[in-house]
């Protein structure tokens, strides 16, 4: 039988430690790769899905919106709430559209409205400054129509701030037009005293 001697026999077993270490070493690194790879992968995947999740929160996010005053020759005069960005001629198609015999001549039907605004839409032959200014609110007189002035107009009458003018506007949205100067005290914070200044400064026609 053939036998090995005691330095064949420490030769064979360093050998097979040293096959055995080289081996583990190239696994254990083949490993360590794909590792990196998949946690690679998985990183990118994520960075894809949280750019998803946020335009989806961009793109959820509504447009602000305002109420215009749409007045004069129009087949439903009133109060419109809008979109932020939204056009002259949008609200006028909120109220049922120019009726035969309107203006439009001098409106900027490609303007974007704005809060509180108030939007006259004339007769052929009658004066309009603006879509969103003055226009009937004023009378001729100086008294300001209390069922059409915006909070500006309101807040010139002497004793009513910008926060009273905000609560007529929302007491004429909610009740509807004033039928007469004095159902202007069943507004929050205006008395018979503050009436009595500025009743003649307003009018309901």
């Amino acid at each position: 039988m053939f036998k090995l001697t005691k330095n064949q026999q420490y030769g064979i077993i360093i050998l097979l430690a040293v096959v055995l270490f080289t081996t583990g070493y190239f696994i254990f690194e083949k490993y360590k790769n794909n590792d990196s790879n998949i946690d690679m992968s998985l990183k990118s995947t994520d960075s894809v899905l949280n750019a998803g999740n946020t335009n989806e929160i961009v793109s959820n996010e509504k447009p602000k919106e305002i109420k215009v005053y749409v007045t004069g020759l129009v087949k439903s005069p009133g109060v419109y709430t809008m979109k932020d960005g939204d056009r002259v001629d949008d609200a006028i198609k909120l109220a049922g559209g120019a009726l035969e015999g309107a203006d439009l001549s001098n409106i900027n039907l490609a303007e974007k409205v704005k809060d509180e605004q108030m939007i006259k839409i004339p007769k052929i032959g009658e004066n309009n400054s603006s879509t969103g200014g003055i226009g009937d609110v004023e009378k001729a007189d100086g008294k300001i129509n209390i069922n059409k002035a915006t909070k500006e107009e309101l807040d010139t009458l002497p004793g009513i701030g910008e926060v009273t003018a905000q609560r007529i506007i929302d007491f004429r949205e909610q009740h509807g037009n004033f039928q007469k100067i004095e159902d202007i005290m069943n507004v929050s914070r205006i008395g018979p005293k503050l009436f009595e200044q500025i009743k003649d400064k307003i009018t309901v026609d």
